[in-house]
């Protein structure tokens, strides 16, 4: 057992101590700060930008299979003015745009790998030579042009067009997702088609008296499958322009650890125990602390919706934890949970909009002593921030003495008041005059390149 020393024993040693050594020591700060003349700061806002290029995105709409993430970034992305979040319809509509493009841009792709050939040369082809013909295009993909003789749906519901070829002709056979290009289709219209070429060989499709029935006696060339070319692939007509994918993974952990803490010491009768000199008595004890943590890590994926392009893709994590000596007061898996997927949805929003950050510029002090009086006043309005002001106090003491603090003051303050273009002119003008100043040229430095990051900002927001 030992005693505990409270925080009243330290309180008790600080009273011990000299009241005029406590007063010199805040005396001694007071004089270094008046001796040293501290210096006076004037705040420059400037726009970082994103690190995620979202120039002309507006909407944006967001994917995700948990309700939580989905209205915690929709938030998040909301009350930073620059996006509206698209509604899950508009969101539906893209996904339907998007896989119709994709199936359709295979299709073109193997519809590229089709032999050309007219439904005059194909027919005499296989009139010339059958096995011949097969070797150059049976079981082949073929894209095959001709006028319509005839439309027609088969016994068995095949729909199939006739291109008919003196006596002769070619039936095409045509998949379901084709019916309705064929439907605006008319006799004696010049169509192109591509699909398998059978040859006389009839398509699994239909028997061979049922074929002779619809098509007559004459020699002809079995297409199937057919499908009208994909000419251009359709632009995406909806309102979004980006797509965010969001995917959780969580993972939980339960433990224990043991911890030391002092206890009052207690009689028989519950009393706290006090010692000769009426202290209460202190004892170590082990306890067991029961602890949850949680951690969180958001996949994200941010795509356009116009070309499909990716503007950025990565993780952010997030954490949480609690603990208690009673397992049952721990804050519950799901209520870490909210607390865990806050931080790095913040961090994705911030990195999807420019931040505006403040940093403080330091004034020079007068390096002329006949301009000093007037530079004081000018400080005076610096530090009651009325920058418009002291700018012109400053240029004024600057066309009066030309001196390098008044000149360089002016540029810094203008910057507060006017925006960064304006004083670099000024910052330019100075280093030129100045050219040995190395305080001149590092600060004109840091102006050209907040202004860059300005100018970066603004493009990013642009539609």
């Amino acid at each position: 057992m030992r005693e505990k020393k409270g925080k009243s024993s330290v309180l008790s040693q600080i009273t011990k101590s000299s009241f005029w050594g406590i007063l010199s020591v805040f005396g001694v700060i007071g004089v270094l700060c008046l001796s040293t003349a501290c210096p006076t700061t004037i705040p420059v806002t400037y726009n970082e930008p994103a690190k995620l290029n979202l120039s002309g995105v507006s909407r944006i709409a967001i994917k995700s299979d948990d309700a939580q993430v989905r209205s915690n970034i929709s938030d998040q992305l909301t009350k930073t003015g620059v996006y509206t979040i698209a509604s899950p319809a508009e969101l539906a509509e893209w996904e339907q745009w998007r896989t119709e493009r994709q199936s359709m841009a295979q299709l073109k792709n193997t519809q590229a790998t089709a032999t050309e050939v007219s439904s005059t040369d194909l027919v005499a082809a296989y009139k010339a030579n059958a096995v011949r013909a097969d070797g150059s295009y049976g079981q082949k993909l073929v894209r095959i042009s001709g006028i319509v003789a005839e439309i027609g749906r088969s016994g068995r519901g095949a729909y199939f067009a006739r291109l008919e070829v003196g006596n002769d002709s070619v039936a095409i056979y045509f998949a379901q997702s084709e019916l309705n290009q064929l439907a605006s289709v008319n006799k004696g219209q010049t169509i192109t088609v591509i699909g398998t070429n059978y040859g006389f060989t009839p398509p699994n499709m239909e028997d061979t008296a049922e074929i002779l029935r619809l098509l007559g006696a004459g020699q002809r060339v079995n297409i199937a499958d057919a499908t009208f070319p994909v000419s251009d692939l359709i632009d995406y007509p909806g309102k979004v322009d980006a797509v965010i994918t969001l995917d959780k993974e969580t993972s939980v952990q339960d433990g224990s650890r043991i911890q030391k803490k002092q206890e009052a010491v207690k009689d028989s009768s519950g009393a706290v125990l006090k010692d000769a000199n009426g202290k209460t008595v202190y004892q170590d004890v082990n306890v067991t602390i029961y602890e949850r943590s949680i951690t969180v890590a958001i996949n994200y994926q941010i795509v356009r919706t116009r070309n499909g392009s990716l503007i950025g893709r990565g993780v952010k994590t997030g954490s949480a934890n609690t603990s208690s000596e009673d397992r049952s007061k721990l804050t519950s898996a799901s209520e870490l949970e909210k607390k865990a997927i806050s931080k790095p949805l913040q961090e994705l929003a911030s990195e999807v909009v420019p931040t505006e950050r403040t940093m403080k510029l330091t004034l020079a002090k007068p390096d002329d002593n006949n301009a000093k009086k007037d530079m004081g006043t000018a400080e005076k309005l610096v530090k009651n921030k009325d920058y418009a002001a002291a700018a012109a106090a400053y240029g004024d003491i600057y066309a009066q003495y030309g001196n390098f603090a008044a000149g360089y003051n002016h540029a810094i303050v203008t910057e507060a008041s006017q925006g960064t273009e304006k004083a670099m002119e000024m910052m330019t003008a100075l280093v030129q005059k100045f050219s040995d100043n190395s305080t001149a040229q590092k600060t004109l430095g840091e102006m050209q390149q907040r202004d860059a990051a300005n100018k970066q900002s603004a493009q990013q927001l642009s539609d």
